[in-house]
């Protein structure tokens, strides 16, 4: 069987990230009035994000913790089953600080994915995408949320780190020089 390597699928940048119709308790809203200005990650399938043990809650909450200290903000985007989603949301607010909650929108379709791959014209071939979307709204990076070492929450952390890095040389030309 032949395997491709394991790198973060990287695509065109500035691609406005899809302005999908989410949900909410309050109604429904588009994506891009809970995003814009900030820095976005969208992780599909949260459920999978849920800690096990005591340990892996305490990584957990401190990868949290570093996103934030990151200026990034963690949506996620259930697409499994509707209990799926609900566990999750549940599972964040009862074991979680208020400030480390985080969204999760049900997406059964799987809207961004299949958005992006009209706007590429091409098939993104990872069934749950990890999207890094910038302060203006674009798309950015996507990791491959099929892979056990890609979707852990401490690699996007330091994934989200070298962005963050990344846009600070791009930014400040003096920076760049140094490097």
């Amino acid at each position: 069987m032949k395997t491709n390597p394991i790198v973060p699928y990287l695509f065109e940048k500035n691609i406005a990230f899809p302005n999908i119709l989410v949900k909410t308790r309050f109604g429904n809203i588009h994506l891009k009035s809970l995003i814009q200005n900030k820095r976005i990650i969208i992780y599909t399938n949260p459920s999978e994000l849920i800690p096990k043990t005591k340990k892996e809650k305490e990584r957990f909450e401190l990868a949290l913790k570093q996103l934030k200290e990151l200026n990034y903000h963690l949506i996620g985007f259930s697409k499994n089953s509707f209990e799926e989603h609900l566990f999750s949301i549940n599972w964040l607010n009862s074991q979680l600080e208020d400030y480390l909650v985080f969204p999760i929108f049900y997406q059964p379709q799987n809207e961004a994915k299949k958005t992006l791959e009209e706007i590429l014209s091409k098939k993104i071939l990872i069934d749950s995408p990890i999207y890094f979307i910038d302060k203006a709204g674009n798309a950015q990076s996507i990791l491959n949320g099929d892979v056990l070492k890609e979707k852990g929450l401490e690699n996007i952390v330091e994934f989200a780190s070298k962005m963050v890095l990344s846009n600070q040389s791009f930014n400040n030309p003096n920076l760049a020089l140094k490097n």
